[in-house]
């Protein structure tokens, strides 16, 4: 077997192992202790001890060890054979499975129009002001909070977004908002739209 068919039976083998290659692929130069990889992808340790072996085995990750502390650091190897491959996989594929994440936002409780744009989109990189718009009514903060660090743990990445009750959707829109302009103007996909002929 081929080096190469080595790495790639490596890599993508386990989502625990997806959701940590999103992080340090999302986030190329950061250092990441074993708390913050924990707190961002919502795994266990031992979860991301064992993925953590296979990945530095294949040399896509690389251990950094602080000065006068026992914690290490973990950081993508941008030396690694693949990454640019890897790179482009991971940011042009959508951050997230959209089916499952309309069905999670319909149980946030009345959301009348969820927007993906940014992160969700990846258009050459353009600037946009959020990457989730949400418009509702009657939307659970505390579900909301928790749908949000959900998402971003499967992301691999911190997501921007906006959430205005209806009324104050509709105003902006009339008094042609540019935030509400650049989402809308730009590249993006409406997961939900009760709202928008």
């Amino acid at each position: 077997m081929g080096m190469s068919q080595q790495i790639l039976e490596k890599l993508f083998d386990s989502p625990t192992k997806l959701r940590l290659l999103k992080l340090f692929l999302r986030n190329p130069g950061k250092k990441f202790s074993l708390k913050d990889i924990r707190e961002k992808t919502l795994l266990k340790t031992a979860q991301i001890n064992k993925e953590l072996k296979k990945l530095e085995d294949i040399k896509i990750i690389q251990i950094r060890k602080q000065r006068g502390k026992r914690d290490k650091l973990f950081q993508l190897n941008m030396g690694f054979i693949f990454i640019k491959e890897l790179q482009n996989l991971i940011l042009k594929s959508s951050p997230t499975d959209q089916d499952k994440m309309t069905q999670k936002l319909r149980g946030l409780g009345g959301i009348k129009l969820a927007v993906l744009s940014g992160v969700f989109i990846r258009h050459d990189n353009e600037d946009v002001r959020a990457d989730l718009l949400l418009v509702g009514d009657r939307v659970n903060d505390k579900r909301l909070a928790g749908f949000m660090k959900n998402l971003e743990a499967e992301a691999g990445t911190e997501i921007d977004y906006a959430v205005f009750d209806n009324e104050e959707f509709q105003y902006r829109q009339k008094m042609f908002d540019r935030f509400l302009r650049d989402i809308l103007e730009k590249p993006h996909k409406k997961l939900i739209n009760k709202i928008i002929k």
